[in-house]
């Protein structure tokens, strides 16, 4: 499912017009894909309402409902806004004519279905009088409803909503738009649906699948040892929050990691030990604790459980600055720093929404209305990869591109899951950095989620249940 910025789709289609496919025959193809798409889910018995708007996504209004007519459907092109201004969307309503086809300019009645094709990616709120008219009425409804590209109030790119068309199921052209995955405007869309118009698949985001980590899954060698999986170093945990360095480490041994050095203060080494005794562990109170910072290690993590200090960042500075290993940076070890843009070694960094507003100058609710640009910009802009945590986790890489993540649920929104995770990353990382183990990583740190919800609340799912369902969670998927 690829994902589809406003500006991009407007660049996709004046780039098709110029190479000959023009934007009739866009209109034409994207009515064609809504038909067979929604006759699987209507009846011809059924009175079908068809909303169409006075700009191009009335235009594919009017295609679908001759479409509908065509083939023996109960439907009705309705223009409550008036009919369309745009010269393509007149020609197909010219044609719709031709044929003896009717419309009218109000709703009529009861429907049993309704089609939202006022507005597309060009909306700007607010509402006119005559739209929260509309609105009410379509809210009023019991009908089936359906939207084509994106429901009437929402707008492509970010995740504010003041009102919008509610609907069932929403059938996406070419690709699925970020609101469909942000909040509240993802609440609006239903079901999503993605139909093909013709145009090539040229995203820069996607969303992340099991088929995916299928593919990209890692191969084990023939004849491993512990050496074979890399050896991680986890630089977390206090006396105050001792458990991120335990939930932490557990994910990274789950995850395959070969050997794990944990460095954390002793008390906590001593606390840890108990639950995770296959781990090393390191005083990090003594000042000599890493006088080589290149020895040994495959990936660094820093951060879980660590409250942000001078010292912590003069250590950060050094794993940047002198060695070119995989580097996460968590919870503490998130801070407004510049970052070396000539690093070989990846530097990923795994924010909640209110750690990337800090560190980005926004607001939390400017970070959520707008996730994926977010993320996308501070990752160009930083040559960093951000793991944007929370509903619809966002991965962005330094090259622009990126990946939302789709699984999980509410059992995930509490106090160290965001640890395991790191953990997760950590693990996955040092048996060779590529960047489908990133992705990888956050798919089955939700999926454990879901798996979890299958025999129990999700509510009542703990950071520590993670680590618990994983193993099975990979047995499920044949992953080992």
């Amino acid at each position: 499912m690829n994902i589809y910025f406003a500006r991009e789709i407007r660049d996709s289609d004046q780039t098709a017009d110029a190479n000959g496919l023009s934007i009739n025959t866009l209109m034409e193809n994207s009515g064609h894909a809504l038909f067979e798409g929604m006759k699987k889910l209507l009846d011809k018995e059924q009175r079908i309402g068809i909303l169409a708007g006075s700009g191009n996504n009335g235009g594919d209004g009017i295609v679908l409902a001759r479409l509908l007519k065509n083939h023996g459907f109960k439907a009705e092109l309705i223009f409550p806004l008036g009919i369309p201004s745009t010269q393509v969307a007149h020609d197909h309503l010219a044609y719709y004519q031709s044929l003896g086809y009717a419309y009218s300019s109000q709703l009529d009645g009861n429907y049993d279905v309704l089609i939202d094709g006022l507005f597309g990616i060009g909306f700007r709120p607010p509402f006119t009088e005559e739209m929260n008219r509309l609105h009410q009425q379509w809210m009023d409804s019991k009908a089936l409803k359906m939207a084509i590209d994106v429901p009437s109030g929402t707008e492509a790119d970010y995740g504010r909503v003041q009102a919008a068309f509610k609907a069932d199921h929403t059938f996406c052209l070419h690709g699925a738009k970020p609101s469909a995955f942000l909040y509240p405007s993802s609440t609006y869309y239903g079901e999503l649906h993605i139909v093909d118009i013709g145009l090539p698949s040229q995203a820069r985001f996607r969303i992340w699948t099991e088929d995916d980590v299928r593919v990209t899954w890692h191969v084990e060698e023939e004849n491993p040892h512990k050496g074979t999986f890399g050896t991680g170093l986890l630089i977390a945990g206090s006396r105050q929050m001792p458990g991120c360095a335990l939930l932490a480490g557990t994910g990274a041994m789950r995850a395959g990691i070969g050997k794990l050095v944990i460095a954390t203060e002793e008390e906590v080494a001593h606390k840890c030990t108990i639950s995770l005794p296959e781990a090393t562990y390191v005083d990090r109170s003594k000042s000599n604790w890493q006088q080589d910072l290149t020895q040994k290690y495959t990936a660094v993590a820093i951060g879980p459980g660590i409250n942000p200090d001078e010292s912590l960042e003069e250590l950060i500075a050094a794993y940047l600055n002198e060695t070119d290993y995989p580097l996460i940076l968590d919870a503490g070890a998130l801070s407004e720093r510049s970052y070396p843009k000539q690093r070989k070694g990846p530097i990923i960094l795994t924010p909640h929404p209110g750690e990337m507003a800090r560190i980005a100058g926004k607001t939390a609710v400017e970070v959520n209305e707008n996730r994926i640009q977010t993320a996308s910009d501070y990752a160009v802009k930083h040559q960093v990869t951000v793991v944007l945590k929370g509903v619809n986790t966002v991965i962005a890489f330094p090259d622009g591109t990126g990946y939302v993540n789709i699984t999980g649920n509410r059992g995930l929104s509490k106090g160290g899951t965001g640890d395991t995770l790191t953990g997760i990353l950590l693990g996955l990382l040092t048996q060779g950095y590529r960047k489908a183990a990133i992705m990888n990583g956050v798919y089955l740190h939700g999926k454990t989620a879901e798996l979890y919800s299958e025999n129990h609340a999700p509510s009542a799912m703990l950071a520590s249940d993670i680590m618990r369902i994983w193993p099975e969670l990979l047995r499920r998927l044949d992953l080992e």
